[in-house]
């Protein structure tokens, strides 16, 4: 992993967007349209490329195309940042052949969430690329509360006066007090299950680990867990968040909290639970790579730099 990270240029309204499905495909049209209308309403132009309404199956389209439109928003001098539509699944099909150096020489914001955390991971690992774990075209950032919207663009239109305190509009439950302070790191708990075992596992070592996920069950969020713990993703990180876990299958036995708190009590570092950053209904934006200080007992996270530059 790169010593320091590459931080793109900040977004000011004004900038281009390009907007790419490296996923799943969206389900209707209208939701781009609306999507494409609120950036325009915040003084972005956007750009979609070529194959991001594309649909076979399960996918946006080919892999050949997702891939094509993923290299050409960083190739392409007018666009100023990339979002991307939706997650899915789709994008771990991407890694083989993506072209890490292409990135590396022309840095760039690059947005999105759940499936895309298969990107956004890998992406800071090859090349140090802050990455922006947040809303996205057709979910959080059109059919949700403005503070969606209000906190991704607080972080990509201009370097963040820093130290800068992410809000938090979930009940918080501290598991285990403490102060940490590391680079961000995290996303989808799936995703991170999934790149396990491959040439893409992240390498968590003094970092942040944040985690979120939904509409899982109790065995599964068990497993998974396991997974990263038997790979090592817990050991020597300096502080665990766990954000957003909405929509799981309740069990009547044990409250998900209680749950949340015996899967990680072996952690032995500064560890927290309930960030609103994920699926649920708001969705604060965390830069992957950015330098941050997490008081677990307080449950607040406070970015130490800026993700972007001027």
């Amino acid at each position: 992993m790169n010593a320091q990270p590459l931080q793109p240029k900040a977004l000011p309204p004004g900038s281009t967007l390009a907007i790419i499905s490296p996923a799943g495909a969206t389900p209707n049209e209208q939701a781009f349209t609306d999507g494409v209308a609120l950036l325009e309403t915040a003084g972005y132009k956007v750009k979609l490329m070529p194959h991001a309404q594309n649909k076979r199956m399960y996918l946006a389209g080919s892999d050949i195309d997702r891939l094509a439109d993923f290299h050409a928003t960083f190739d392409d001098p007018e666009v100023d940042g990339i979002l991307c539509a939706r997650g899915g699944y789709g994008c771990m099909r991407l890694l083989p052949h993506l072209d890490f150096e292409r990135v590396r020489q022309n840095p760039k914001v690059l947005i999105g969430f759940s499936d895309v955390t298969a990107l956004l991971l890998p992406l800071y690992q090859r090349t140090g690329l802050v990455g922006f774990y947040g809303p996205m075209l057709t979910s959080n950032l059109v059919h949700h509360e403005p503070f969606s919207q209000a906190e991704l663009f607080k972080l990509i239109q201009q370097p963040v006066a820093t130290p800068y305190t992410i809000p938090n509009l979930d009940t918080y439950r501290p598991f285990m007090p403490g102060i940490a302070e590391g680079r961000l790191i995290g996303g989808n708990l799936s995703l991170l299950a999934a790149l396990c075992g491959t040439p893409y596992q992240p390498d968590t070592r003094g970092h942040i680990l944040f985690i979120e996920d939904w509409k899982e069950k109790y065995y599964s969020l068990d497993r998974q867990f396991q997974q990263l713990k038997l790979a090592g993703l817990f050991d020597r990180i300096t502080g665990l968040i766990l954000c957003d876990f909405s929509e799981i299958e309740p069990e009547p036995e044990l409250n998900l909290s209680d749950f949340l708190k015996e899967l990680t009590a072996f952690v032995g570092v500064p560890v927290g639970y309930g960030f609103s950053v994920g699926h649920g209904a708001q969705t604060a934006t965390l830069p992957i790579g950015c330098m941050a200080r997490f008081d677990a007992e307080q449950g607040t996270l406070t970015l130490l730099e800026s993700p972007v530059v001027g």
